[in-house]
């Protein structure tokens, strides 16, 4: 059996979901649903946005919406950028309703919110709040407002400070990991605020603090920002023990023959990298190498912030090997565009002919996932199907920056056999913050605790095995929760059988988050090989709150989350099992793919 074009296009295609409205039509049965149902109606009086985030205003009071009818905003959102790429603003304002109904999420007459009020913090709940047009209409039309002040006196950024404080303390999971003192931290903070505070100013001031502490997924941002000037004219990433300046088009490098930076401004790539401390997070060295170059766009910002002098151009010193080689120098100007990069590697799920190590036909399956969509399980498991018979699958999740544990499990479920025990993939315990829920680390996170009625005989069996020898490498404080256990096993799914052939997990420094999950639960399975570079390292299970008076948000990590070898996921990464590098041509269109011929390599026995 073939998989179907549009199947592997979902599948090739980041930001697309294989659910039905990426199906519907003018005359589909996602279309009738809306039939005699108003979907042109808002339950909000105002729309601002702080940054991406919104901020709604019900009866002439300002919140930050946390849920609608019980659909989370957030997933209202994700839907919202993944049907109407780039317009999640003016979606969300004017289409929110029709978002909810093509998510299966029918909205009535009145809605009930979950929302934070601003002001105070206090969480609210409004049952019963009129949905009309002419409140989405006014959305519509409605003029621009500032979502905060620019600037505050002094003695409100000192209560902000004040707050931020309170926050991490009281649930941020790695607050004592590296011996960081938060008072002594603060207070330099305030002991650098003038009489008048931008906003913009203290947000950088207090992101800075937050990015000692190692969590890969914290930050604090404030409405607006800095201009971020002008831009580099290439982008910059890892290949052959070095890095490589390509065009932004990919369809070059920008220099052929000396691919390989050694210097920008004459000042060499490696002090650039390190001089961006605390512009970028401390975490695993592969973490902080791939953000800082990505940040390195951002040149003249990057130049204000490490002292170096502004100018319209930059001097890039080349050459043909990462250490050594021929040199020479390039003048080029700055640009106001941002260069982007895009979804990379842009393989796609496909059957690849050829012969096994004993000579047998059969070929060898491809499954690309760009992003941990839980969408994208029905397109895995048909492709899943058309490769039972391949003698090796390569499993492609280079470039994969994170998402929901939904495929995880999905695939585990064909790499587990029928009579094996199941498999501990990830052990972590979050902070008792009082509004934390008992299930904290449960639903999307597929984690639980070691007496949870989820399990079955055999997966507590597995979980208590594994608990005997488990030893973390770091001994976590007082108040966190008891251990929360990932369980791999056969989930049981009509289509599921046994794929007895070798695995290999293609990975890279740009994996994150779950599929930092992804990478060290799958690779605890038989079979299963982990080939590229290490991932980022990051696991997290993000809260945010927001600073009352100036509207500053804060992400940071609830939970401490750790390898099944004990190991930290923020800090280290996953480790591969065959490390294989990068080739410079590898990062252009039309160009190889290194990675991807040393895992047919492997599993074709050549």
């Amino acid at each position: 059996m073939q998989i179907p074009r549009l199947a592997l296009a979902l599948l090739a295609a980041p930001g697309l979901a294989l659910c039905p409205c990426t199906l519907a039509t003018p005359g589909s049965a996602v279309a009738a649903a809306f039939q005699g149902h108003d979907v042109k109606v808002s339950p909000f009086d105002g729309l601002r946005w702080a940054k991406d985030q919104p901020e709604v205003n019900v009866d002439g009071t300002w919140y930050r919406p946390i849920s609608i009818d019980g659909v989370s905003v957030e997933s209202i959102l994700e839907f919202c950028d993944k049907r109407w790429p780039r317009q999640r603003k003016k979606r969300f304002g004017e289409d929110m309703a029709e978002a909810m109904g093509l998510m299966g999420h029918e909205t009535g007459r009145t809605a009930k919110l979950e929302l934070v009020q601003l002001d105070s913090g206090a969480e609210v709940t409004l049952d019963e709040v009129e949905m009309t047009r002419a409140k989405r209409q006014a959305i519509r039309n409605g003029p621009k407002v500032s979502a905060a002040p620019a600037v505050v006196p002094r003695d409100v950024a000192e209560q902000e400070v004040d707050a931020f404080g309170r926050g991490l303390t009281t649930q941020f999971a790695y607050l004592e990991r590296k011996g960081v003192d938060l008072d002594a931290a603060l207070k330099d903070v305030l002991g650098s605020l003038p009489d008048e505070v931008p906003v913009t100013v203290l947000a950088e001031k207090l992101d800075r603090v937050l990015k000692r502490f190692g969590d890969g997924h914290a930050g604090v941002s404030a409405r607006g920002g800095a201009d971020p000037g002008q831009h580099l004219p290439f982008l910059l990433d890892v290949a052959g023990d070095g890095i490589v300046a390509f065009d932004p088009n990919r369809r070059g490098l920008v220099d052929e023959g000396r691919p390989y930076v050694q210097a920008i401004d004459g000042r060499p790539i490696a002090d650039w990298i390190e001089s961006m401390s605390g512009l970028v997070v401390d975490g695993s060295p592969q973490l902080v190498e791939h953000r800082a170059l990505r940040a390195m766009r951002e040149i003249e910002l990057i130049r204000s912030a490490i002292g170096e002098d502004a100018s319209d151009e930059i001097v890039v010193t080349l050459s043909s090997r990462p250490k050594g080689g021929k040199r020479t120098k390039k003048t080029l100007k700055l640009q106001r565009r941002r260069p982007t990069y895009g979804p990379w590697p842009r393989t796609e799920t496909r059957h690849l002919s050829g012969k096994d190590a004993n000579g047998a036909e059969g070929g060898i399956g491809v499954i690309r996932i760009p992003q941990m969509d839980n969408d994208l399980i029905p397109a895995v498991r048909e492709a899943m199907d058309d490769f039972r018979g391949t003698a090796g699958l390569i499993i492609d999740v280079r470039g994969n920056g994170g998402g929901s544990r939904g495929l995880c499990a999905a695939l585990a479920g064909y790499l587990v056999p029928e009579d094996a025990k199941p498999v501990v993939g990830n052990c972590a315990a979050y902070r008792l913050a009082p509004d934390f829920r008992r299930d904290h680390l449960g639903g999307s996170r597929l984690m639980y605790r070691a007496d949870d009625a989820h399990w079955n005989a055999a997966q507590k069996d597995a979980i208590a095995s594994f608990a005997k020898g488990f030893k973390p490498e770091w001994k976590l404080p007082d108040g966190f929760s008891e251990w929360h256990y990932l369980v791999l096993d056969r989930t049981g799914h009509n289509d599921e059988y046994f794929y007895a052939s070798p695995v290999v997990v293609l990975v890279d420094e740009a994996c994150f988050s779950a599929t930092d999950i992804f990478a060290a639960a799958l690779g605890e399975l038989q079979g299963v090989t982990l080939m590229g570079m290490a991932t980022g390292g990051g696991s997290a299970r993000t809260e945010r709150f927001m600073l009352p008076r100036t509207g500053i948000q804060v992400r940071c990590a609830s939970m401490a989350s750790f390898q099944p070898s004990g190991r930290l996921y923020d800090g280290n990464g996953v480790a591969v099992d065959v490390e294989v590098q990068r080739d410079p041509g590898d990062l252009l269109l039309g160009g190889g793919d290194a990675q991807l011929a040393a895992a047919v390599k492997r599993l074709s026995g050549r």
